[in-house]
């Protein structure tokens, strides 16, 4: 198979990724060296881990109609160049109030991003290759995820100083940036002729079509699993016996290697499922289904103090359907609606979705605090999750055996 301009997008969009997760998730393995050196508790740590999720909540919607209305590159350009700056800042921090405000800066720049990536896929993408275009982009979020974990680890470790994970952490997105400018074009730029001819997007259906609001509360209950585990995962280590940030980073960020073959597996399936008139929403609600599950088993091999092989055994068997959700997931979404409105359908989605990160790294904090274990925190997620396989399965149409004939 030749080498096509889509797949430079996709691996451009991917390395997006990682430099986006490498800030994001830097602070997760360090948060023990913040709360002895701030003095904080789980609940005011697990604060701390989810305000940059208020600012890159908030911006969802706007930056991805931003981008609808005045073109992507240009957001994807700034974007990757402001949070390279913030990353130094975070570094630079003195107090916890400016740590606080600098994350909260760093979520806004960060919302920027995928209401303009997910699209961007979506217009160099053909159709028949979508589920694989949503894999292999989203690849880098995974591998995102292990590199920030891990080398956080590490690099604190080394240095005890957890300032300079975030100096190391800086680089990849000025890279990125450059690339964008470098090698990416305006998708789907309009003639002025066509503009004139062309109706206005029918921005209203992301907001009222029923089916695209089961997918956003569907979304909701995924991700509130997700940034449990991401928040959450060293610290439970940790309360195991997994002694050493080094240790317990190593052990939460695997995951993200995990999500690498889970990732691309589950694209092309979802092609091949979509190409045979399956539909999609029969291996998100599946995939959904086995994760609920692991989140159960997870919760209670916790709450007995099971071996770390057992506890480790379902945190990476959770990981494989905790990524392999997402390809199907984004390419049915950009199914039920006009690429014209895609910034703001994919905004409003991740809008919905991230609220759960409002909630999920507090909420278990607080339960943590108040029943000594972290078992309580998963049990809830995975009745959530439980919730989203009904959504998912109510999604029409009905899920068939065979296609239409």
């Amino acid at each position: 198979m030749s080498w096509q301009r889509y797949h430079t997008v996709w691996l451009i969009m991917g390395f997006g990724w990682i430099s986006l997760y490498l800030v994001r998730m830097g602070i997760a393995p360090v948060l023990g060296m913040i709360m002895e050196e701030y003095r904080l508790s789980y609940a005011m740590a697990g604060s701390l881990f989810s305000v940059i999720f208020f600012s890159y909540t908030l911006m969802q919607l706007p930056s991805g109609n931003l981008g609808d209305r005045f073109g992507r590159r240009k957001i994807l350009i700034l974007s990757t160049a402001l949070w390279f700056i913030l990353s130094l800042a975070t570094a630079a921090v003195q107090t916890f109030t400016m740590l606080i405000v600098v994350r909260f800066l760093t979520g806004i720049v960060h919302g920027t991003y995928f209401g303009n990536d997910r699209p961007t896929i979506i217009a160099f993408t053909p159709k028949e290759k979508m589920g694989q275009g949503q894999g292999i982009s989203f690849m880098g979020l995974a591998l995102g995820f292990f590199l920030g974990v891990f080398l956080a680890g590490m690099i604190a470790e080394q240095t005890q100083n957890w300032r300079w994970v975030f100096v190391v952490f800086a680089l990849p997105s000025i890279i990125t940036s450059f690339l964008i400018f470098k090698y990416i074009k305006e998708p789907g730029v309009l003639s002025a002729e066509d503009k004139a001819v062309k109706p206005p997007p029918a921005y209203r259906k992301a907001f009222t079509d029923r089916d695209l609001w089961l997918m956003y509360l569907l979304g909701f209950t995924l991700l509130y699993g997700y940034w449990l585990t991401a928040t959450w995962m060293p610290s439970i280590y940790q309360e195991i016996g997994i002694k050493g940030i080094f240790a317990s980073s190593l052990l939460s960020g695997t995951l993200g290697l995990v999500g690498v073959p889970a990732l691309f597996v589950s694209g092309v399936m979802s092609d091949v499922f979509a190409r045979k008139g399956y539909g999609r929403k029969g291996l998100i609600a599946a995939n959904a289904f086995i994760w609920t599950l692991l989140m159960f088993g997870l919760g209670y091999a916790v709450e007995i103090r099971a071996s770390s092989v057992l506890i480790t055994a379902l945190f990476f068997s959770s990981g494989l359907f905790m990524f392999g959700v997402w390809p199907p997931y984004y390419a049915l979404l950009s199914e039920l609606v006009p690429q014209e409105i895609a910034g703001t359908t994919f905004g409003l989605a991740n809008f919905i979705g991230f609220l759960s990160a409002w909630v999920a790294p507090y909420l278990t904090g607080w339960i943590r605090d108040a029943t000594g274990s972290f078992s309580g925190g998963l049990y809830m997620a995975g009745t959530l999750m439980g919730c989203g396989v009904i959504l998912a399965l109510a999604i029409r149409p009905p899920f068939r055996i065979k296609s239409r004939g």
